[in-house]
């Protein structure tokens, strides 16, 4: 009897063992899905709204401060490129060579820089240059700027000296165009968010997908 019942105890411990409670394997490929779900759902949004904030909000905002930046740069160039006297060439004049301007020009501050002191008058009597042989000019209405000269459109003729209110009225054009460029790389900062989020979104769809494969394995 002692034999038998530790027998009978040695395979009840076995049918026990056997018979012990596992995890069920369907969680991990409902896991899955579920995360796979909600990666895609995540992915897509963020391509969804950089999409939309970049074409009904940053495009135009670009486009609209493009347009400024021409208007106001036009202002300031009809300004600076006034009409000046021609004259035929006749007696002794000074001669500028090579040309009326060196090469280049300073790209202004627009945000700071005040014109009024940056104003020269280097002509004096008749003036010419190796550029426009045939003709003359008058000294006193001529001027040099290196703040303008950003501006000069036709650089074999010299620039009409420019009064105070017409000096006043570029450094107003000039603000404009310095709170257009910042302005302008706020939008492109934009832009380069945008662009992250929408590879962001991508790389999550992605991953979405691989988990929906995962689940379906």
């Amino acid at each position: 009897m002692k034999v038998a019942d530790s027998t009978s105890a040695r395979f009840g411990q076995r049918g026990r063992a056997i018979h012990a409670p596992t995890a069920p394997p369907a969680r991990v490929p409902k896991a899955a899905r579920g995360i796979g779900l909600v990666l895609g759902l995540i992915g897509a949004t963020s391509i969804l709204l950089a999409a939309m904030y970049a074409v009904l909000w940053v495009r135009p905002q670009i486009e609209t401060l493009n347009a400024e930046t021409a208007q106001t740069d036009q202002k300031i160039m009809a300004i600076v490129n006034q009409p000046i006297t021609h004259l035929p060439r006749s007696g002794p004049v000074a001669e500028f060579s090579p040309g009326w301007f060196h090469p280049g020009a300073t790209k202004p501050d627009f945000n700071t820089v005040d014109i009024r002191a940056t104003q020269e008058f280097p002509y004096e009597g008749h003036v010419t240059s190796d550029v426009t042989p045939s003709e003359m000019f008058v000294g006193s209405e001529l001027e040099f700027n290196a703040m303008t000269k950003y501006f000069y459109t036709d650089r074999n003729l010299p620039k009409k000296r420019l009064s105070d209110s017409e000096m006043t009225k570029i450094d107003g054009l000039y603000r404009v165009l310095g709170r257009d460029e910042q302005a302008m790389t706020m939008q492109w900062l934009t832009l380069a968010g945008l662009s992250v989020l929408t590879i962001l979104g991508i790389a999550l769809l992605f991953e979405a997908r691989r988990k929906q494969r995962l689940s379906a394995g």
